[in-house]
């Protein structure tokens, strides 16, 4: 799959749903793609109380219940178009896989890093 249909199939998820009082699902959408070629998404769920996760912790835990670690690529996307993973996102693909590092993460429409250039200096 390459970058703009994984970018539109993130863009797809986006539809933030009031769930509870400040609760928010589908603010944010994400998709990855391993080397296989299956794809994976996911959405956020923003909860005032600090327990929501972001979208591509969704996508990666699915991708994680198929028995699967190392991803190719990723995206996320909100309302406003194609998001960085924040920093918790980054250390999260990092730790499920060390190969990770390489990782492509798309950052823009023609724009990719590599995880490891985001996530320069390994804390352990």
């Amino acid at each position: 799959m390459n970058n703009i249909d994984l970018v539109e199939k993130a863009k797809g998820l986006v539809n933030p749903k009031n769930l509870s009082g400040e609760t928010v699902s589908g603010e944010v959408g994400s998709a990855l793609v391993i080397a296989k070629g299956n794809v994976y998404t996911g959405v956020s769920i923003h909860a005032s109380c600090g327990i929501g996760f972001c979208a591509e912790h969704t996508a990666i835990g699915s991708m994680l219940t198929d028995g699967e670690t190392n991803i190719k690529k990723i995206v996320a996307v909100g309302e406003e178009g194609v998001l960085p993973p924040c920093g918790r996102c980054r250390e999260l693909m990092y730790q499920v896989d060390l190969t990770n590092a390489d990782t492509d993460i798309i950052l823009g429409e023609n724009k990719v890093a590599k995880l490891k250039d985001l996530l320069p200096e390994y804390w352990q």
